[in-house]
């Protein structure tokens, strides 16, 4: 399809060589030929008049134009995958429709896995994802490529509307036979103890609680990080370090396993989670929809905010 002397295809290239900085890379994710890129990024160099991207190294670094139309056809992308996904009315009996949601294990586990029961037997067409938190998926939601976020307040972003979820406090956990703690566990004890913490993704990425540490200067001793919640109750059983856990998942954890479940005996505020979506999706039926749904589910789960 042309659109004023332009082939449209040559858009969706466009900018997965600009992102990319990469003909070959970007001939790998579209699943074409690397000539057929390379062809493609001639015309678009016809078309506008510019390089558009100049080999820099291993790299294609964008000119000054190429760079005004990275943020051009990222948004061009965006708008179209929305305008592609709309209709006039959504009926979740009938609706078929892929459903990304961004969240982290401790989200899916204390919510979304009874949300996803629940939409099986009202919404039996939804195909439902759910990806981790990371810079990669923080960059999907900005391309529309994600429906959901659900995140504490400090992820937020501010050029999208939220509302508020749901709120849970903390607990400390440590093995039934920690040799260092007895019926109660104070703040000095606590802060002595070596501890297991959350780190997501590559750059280790501070969960809430972690981030409240930090923002209070509190400093702890750390034996293990792990890239989830839901690991933690595990690691702390058979050694003598502690972990600090969402008290939904330790009212979630199986009578079986040998740990203790005690007060957290210092000061951090409890997290609030929010579900966040694109703007662009504000007005969308589909969206609308899930939205109601989710704020609803939470509700029911006893502690709406």
């Amino acid at each position: 399809m042309r659109f004023d002397n332009l082939d449209m295809n040559l858009i969706v290239a466009l900018e997965a060589i600009l992102r990319l900085r990469s003909v070959s890379a970007a001939a790998e994710e579209l699943n074409l030929t690397q000539p057929a890129v390379s062809r493609a990024l001639g015309r678009l160099r016809f078309h506008f008049g510019d390089q558009i991207v100049v080999s820099v190294g291993r790299q294609m670094l964008p000119t000054e134009f190429g760079e005004n139309l990275q943020r051009l056809v990222q948004q061009l992308l965006e708008e179209m995958r929305v305008f592609v996904d709309m209709r006039p009315h959504f009926d979740p009996a009938t609706a078929r429709r892929d459903v990304t949601i961004n969240a982290s294990d401790y989200v899916i586990r204390v919510f979304l896995a009874q949300a996803s029961r629940r939409l099986a037997e009202i919404a039996p067409g939804l195909r439902l994802r759910f990806v981790t938190i990371d810079s990669t998926t923080d960059a999907m939601f900005e391309q529309t490529e994600v429906d959901f976020r659900i995140v504490p307040t400090m992820a937020l972003m501010p050029d999208h509307p939220s509302a508020l979820l749901f709120s849970d406090e903390f607990v400390c956990i440590a093995w039934e036979d920690n040799p260092h703690i007895g019926e109660t566990l104070d703040a000095d004890t606590y802060l002595g103890l070596k501890h297991v913490t959350t780190a997501f993704g590559s750059r280790g990425r501070d969960s809430h609680f972690e981030h409240m540490l930090k923002d209070r200067k509190i400093n702890i001793d750390i034996a293990m990080s792990m890239p989830n919640f839901v690991l933690l109750p595990e690691c702390v059983v058979g050694t003598p370090y502690i972990a600090t856990i969402h008290a939904r998942v330790a009212a979630m954890l199986p009578k079986t396993l040998p740990v203790r479940i005690l007060p957290l005996p210092i000061s951090i505020p409890p997290v609030i989670e929010h579900l966040q979506w694109h703007h662009l999706r504000s007005h969308d039926s589909a969206s609308r929809w899930l939205r109601q749904f989710l704020l609803e589910m939470a509700e029911k789960m006893g502690e709406a905010v």
